[in-house]
């Protein structure tokens, strides 16, 4: 009677970690589905003159001070309120460093844009890989 108790306390125990890292890793892969590009793949798309849609979902401060050239601002904070995104080119979503972009991808594709790809490490690795950027405003 004893081992039939403490095998199911164990189970019941294992069951709930597995739960729990589950959720854990569930809530951490925001976006996982999304294609994701790294700062390489980028620029080489950009040198082949491979048709693309830049956007920045950084502040307007943020992409006054600098951005990928010619890139469209388009604030994380605006987004809901988009209802249309430039046509026949693949979307690259960026940010400073990844994270605001996997939430713009997952508001633009819960109201049906397709195409949309994450730039890895957003303008940061951008900038670390010697990618070119302007400051001012963009078109």
């Amino acid at each position: 009677m004893y081992n039939g108790v403490m095998e199911k306390t164990i189970l019941k125990y294992a069951l709930m970690s597995l739960s729990c890292a589950f959720f854990l890793f569930s809530a951490a892969t925001v976006s996982i589905g999304a294609e994701r590009i790294t700062a390489e793949e980028l620029k080489a798309m950009l040198d082949s003159k491979e048709k693309v849609v830049l956007i920045d979902v950084r502040t307007p401060q943020e992409h006054y001070e600098a951005h990928i050239p010619g890139s469209i601002l388009m604030p994380l904070d605006t987004l809901k309120g988009v209802d249309k995104l430039p046509t026949g080119a693949k979307h690259i979503i960026y940010c400073r460093s990844g994270k605001r972009s996997l939430t713009a991808i997952d508001i633009l594709s819960a109201k049906g844009f397709k195409n949309l790809v994450d730039l890895k490490g957003g303008i940061n690795a951008w900038t670390a890989i010697g990618g070119p950027v302007v400051s001012g405003t963009s078109r």
